[in-house]
């Protein structure tokens, strides 16, 4: 009987996704074949700002970027403890602002590493909407992003809902080891090479965020038109990460802070993949 039961409670997350793959899928398609490239200019200006500032800043909120960055602070603080334990007539002693501007200092590095690879990959990408869009003279390139969007949007709601399942929309696992080693370092070059990966390893955490902005900022049909959209998302997008170095920096905070990442992990990426359906779908009305 509780065999049984466990099976049922194991079947319900697969009815519930494939319930949800079928209806969005349905109507995705239903929306691209029946109303295609309305082209409603006023209504995609309405809906540029607040979307982009919105989807950046949950975009900040991805597990890849954070749970690396807390793993940086906790090694940073116990590091400036032992250099100031060490410390000749300091015995005993922890200098607590030192250790907290040590990691200011150096997560800086990891940060602005995060950024610079984050804004030059949506840089690319939106070149290659916008060239695609002007060159064919229709949005269809910015409705096919809002598709795949979609789909990875998809995926991201099948990895909350089955969590054992493989092939997640993640940092790939033979990168871990790296990304720990670079975490645990204070040197400001590895610091920045570290940010970097993260950025180029955040792609799959939430890429499909930052497709759907492209998508929108593409439509325009010029990389003039979507770049003060793209540097206006990277401001939101990073705006996260600095509010975690700054309270990661607080020793008294840091086990606060790993709990919650820890905690609303799930429910982080739950929220983006509900961004994601909700920015594709806005995108393939308006556009």
């Amino acid at each position: 009987m509780i065999r049984g039961a466990s099976g049922i409670a194991g079947a319900r997350p697969k009815v519930l996704l494939f319930i949800v793959v079928a209806v969005v899928a349905a109507s995705a398609a239903a929306i691209f074949l029946v109303a295609p490239g309305a082209a409603d200019h006023q209504g995609l200006a309405a809906l540029s700002v607040p979307a982009i500032v919105g989807a950046g800043f949950l975009d900040g909120f991805n597990p890849c970027a954070f749970g690396v960055l807390i793993l940086f602070a906790t090694f940073a603080l116990g590091l400036a403890a032992q250099q100031s334990l060490a410390t000749p007539g300091q015995a005993g002693t922890t200098d607590a602002g030192a250790a907290s501007r040590t990691v200011l200092r150096l997560g800086a590095f990891f940060v602005i590493g995060v950024l610079a690879t984050y804004f030059l990959i949506g840089l690319g990408l939106l070149t290659a909407v916008a060239s695609l869009t002007n060159f064919g003279g229709s949005h269809l390139p910015s409705r096919i992003a809002a598709l795949i969007a979609i789909g990875l949007g998809l995926w991201m709601v099948r990895d909350v809902l089955l969590p054992d399942a493989g092939w997640k929309l993640e940092a790939p696992h033979s990168l871990h080891g790296r990304m720990r080693g670079w975490a645990r370092t204070s040197s400001p070059v590895a610091l920045l090479g570290g940010g970097v990966l993260i950025g180029l390893c955040t792609v799959p955490c939430s890429g499909a965020v930052y497709l759907g902005v492209v998508a929108l900022l593409g439509a325009g049909g010029t990389v003039g038109a979507g770049l003060g959209g793209l540097v206006l998302y990277n401001l939101a997008y990073i705006t996260p990460l600095v509010a975690l170095l700054v309270l990661a920096s607080r020793p008294g905070l840091i086990r606060v802070v790993n709990k919650w990442h820890l905690q609303h992990a799930s429910g982080t990426k739950a929220v983006l993949a509900t961004v994601v359906l909700a920015l594709g779908f806005a995108i393939l009305v308006t556009v």
